[in-house]
């Protein structure tokens, strides 16, 4: 199999008689009609990320050849023991003496971690960097929660609050002192005040001390594909009314370059979304160092890639020495296509018989507004269906990893024209929600096109492959 969703770039010339000699995937761009050049290209692919219990995807951009909008649910975080409300309704906690039973030692632990949770959420949306700090001794994290700190300002996340999600638990003796785990809830939105926030966990650990419990461990963020690029690089960010781009400081004008397009992609993005719509879209430019390490890098041939930040959100990281401004926005409408309709769901069958269809709809979401007899990847389709090596089975699209470019680049046109044919011959709200139901909620396409598309999903096969056949002209 090939990286899941690899993209290769679609054929700007005639297929030749014989097969190309085997390239990198990549996923290509329009060839400017003004002046028709070679393109690079990126390559999109799929990669299962455990996300809490949920399967997620993140889409990969490589080097390569070419060249329902809902409002979001507003929400007020309920009350958590961290609040100083609901500490006051519980009474403090009594300091243990010696002879007193486990359960005291345990309470007044919990009531002062808690304490400094809540301390160090408040001096978060102050902007108070020492108030943040206050409970770390050591000076290393004091370093890494800095820089967490200001990433996490610069990126503007708001509403910011550390809350105990479990714990304490496991206490032991460190150097004579008690030491309790506490797993945190870092939640957030972005920009906004008021949204359904984010939720990630992270490990942390207290130990008491001669001046109350000290955070002593902070770790990165659990259950996805990590580090977060806010908890290993300092940042700063150019934030417009749909997106935010953010780099290192050495990259921060080309932030502030790639803003305006980001901002394009974002409002065409919106137009997709299933279920809950993003506060902001989130890019991440990434310069030699920050590509290798940011959610855990990737190959050297890519150039971006959408990844799941946590389990209602995915990110999308671009590599900026690669891209230029024209050609980061028709990756960031693929990319952006995905997080607006994959963002916080089962990511199922990544690379099984749903890969055409989530592959389809971003490059769907890539072309809207443009004609698809423009279409770039129409050569390298006409000649797999010429070939016959694609009559019209779609659930077994999904190239292997040994095929060849043109072949690779092929599959995705049959994605793409499947997609905008359900939405031509059905109506593209019906597309809408059969993409939710098959990619959001696992269900079986030959179940949900006779009620959705009024068709059996055999004959709307039939007719897609129909229906490619006349717009490639095969």
């Amino acid at each position: 199999m090939p990286p899941p969703g690899a993209m290769p770039p679609p054929g700007a010339m005639p297929p030749p008689a014989m097969p190309p000699p085997a390239m990198p995937p990549g996923v290509g761009l329009p060839p400017d009609p003004a002046a028709p050049k070679p393109k690079r290209g990126l390559l999109v692919g799929l990669v299962i990320i455990l996300v809490l219990v949920l399967v997620a995807v993140p889409a990969f951009l490589v080097f390569g050849g070419r060249d329902g909008d809902e409002p979001a649910t507003a929400a007020t975080a309920a009350p958590t023991a961290t609040t100083p409300a609901t500490r006051e309704a519980a009474g403090p906690a009594a300091s243990p003496k010696p002879g007193d039973p486990p359960h005291v030692k345990f309470g007044w632990a919990k009531a002062r971690i808690y304490e400094s949770l809540a301390d160090m959420s408040k001096a978060f949306r102050a902007g108070d960097l020492n108030g943040f700090l206050a409970p770390v001794a050591d000076k290393k994290l004091r370093a890494e929660l800095e820089r967490r700190f200001r990433s996490l300002r610069a990126i503007k996340a708001t509403a910011l609050e550390l809350t105990a999600d479990s714990g304490p638990f496991d206490d032991k003796l460190v150097g004579g002192y008690s030491e309790w785990g506490v797993t945190v809830a870092i939640k957030h939105c972005f920009v906004v005040a008021r949204c359904e926030p984010d939720k990630m966990l992270v490990d942390t650990a207290w130990r008491d001390s001669k001046d109350g419990y000290r955070l002593v461990k902070f770790s990165l963020v659990r259950d996805v594909r990590g580090p977060q690029p806010w908890e290993v690089s300092t940042l700063t960010a150019a934030v417009g009314t749909r997106a935010i781009v953010a780099a290192p400081k050495a990259l921060q004008g080309r932030a502030r370059a790639f803003l305006p397009a980001a901002e394009r992609a974002a409002k065409i993005a919106d137009r997709y979304v299933l279920g809950r719509k993003p506060d902001r879209y989130l890019i991440y430019l990434a310069g030699p160092s920050d590509w290798k390490k940011w959610f855990g890098g990737t190959e050297d041939w890519a150039i971006g890639f959408a990844v799941p930040a946590s389990a209602e959100r995915s990110d999308i990281v671009l590599r900026a020495a690669e891209i230029d401004g024209g050609y980061a926005e028709s990756i960031m409408k693929h990319e952006m296509g995905h997080v607006a309709t994959l963002a916080g769901r089962d990511y199922r069958d990544y690379n099984g018989e749903n890969w055409w269809l989530t592959e389809g709809i971003a490059e769907y979401v890539e072309w809207d507004g443009r004609p698809v007899s423009a279409y770039d990847r129409k050569l390298t389709t006409r000649r797999l269906v010429r070939a016959n090596l694609f009559t019209g089975n779609l659930e077994k699209l999904v190239p292997e990893n040994d095929a060849p470019e043109w072949q690779i680049d092929a599959a995705y046109g049959v994605g793409y024209y499947t997609t905008r044919c359900i939405a031509d011959q059905y109506g593209h709200e019906k597309l809408m929600r059969f993409a939710d139901q098959v990619l959001r909620n696992g269900r079986p396409s030959e179940a949900e096109s006779p009620t959705i598309l009024g068709r059996d999903w055999k004959d709307v096969s039939k007719r897609c492959l129909a229906y490619t056949k006349q717009k490639v002209g095969a």
